[in-house]
């Protein structure tokens, strides 16, 4: 093979390793100094909407309940509130995150998370979130309740956010499961 060909190939390669090298460090140092821990967000969330302190988190993966998933689930330290952060999905954005309290065996408080949904306002102009605060969840039939009219689809992955928190409390909480807090 000929030398005076084969020297500007090697050099090509090279450079495009080099390139590739700082590429890769770039990212890495970006990643890294950019980085949030989702389970440290969702404590910090947690704390922040009850005012209370949770110090024992369980990740539960994404445990499905019909169109909707339970990604982690926390008692506080009191022992008053049960949190929940929940994904439902059939949103026209896709799915619908959200932070889901319950003291008492009822539904305190639905706060939303990270979405993509473009017609959430729609649902808190109707009082959409009103049909759950409040339920007890031994009782509450989450797709019994109507959606909004020109917010169907937000409605519908809000009601299967709602409904896996019920069925993972109802089973694995009140129920006495595994991983009763």
């Amino acid at each position: 093979m000929d030398r005076a060909k084969v020297m500007p190939l090697l050099k090509g390669v090279l450079v495009l390793a080099v390139i590739a090298l700082c590429s890769g460090l770039l990212l890495g140092a970006f990643n890294i100094l950019t980085y949030v821990d989702p389970l440290q967000a969702t404590y910090e969330q947690f704390a922040a909407d009850t005012g209370a302190t949770f110090s024992a988190m369980q990740d539960e993966e994404g445990q499905t309940f019909g169109s909707g998933s339970v990604v982690y689930y926390a008692v506080s330290d009191d022992g008053q509130y049960h949190a929940f952060l929940a994904s439902g999905g059939g949103g026209y954005g896709g799915n619908v995150q959200m932070y889901v309290y319950i003291k008492d065996s009822a539904i305190e408080k639905i706060v939303i998370g990270d979405n993509s949904e473009t017609f959430l306002d729609r649902l808190e102009e109707a009082n959409f979130y009103d049909n759950f605060i409040g339920q007890n969840v031994a009782e509450l039939d989450v797709m019994g309740v109507d959606v909004v009219s020109g917010a169907t689809r937000s409605s519908t992955a809000v009601k299967n956010g709602v409904n896996a928190v019920v069925q993972y409390y109802n089973t694995n909480v009140a129920a006495g499961g595994e991983n009763n807090g």
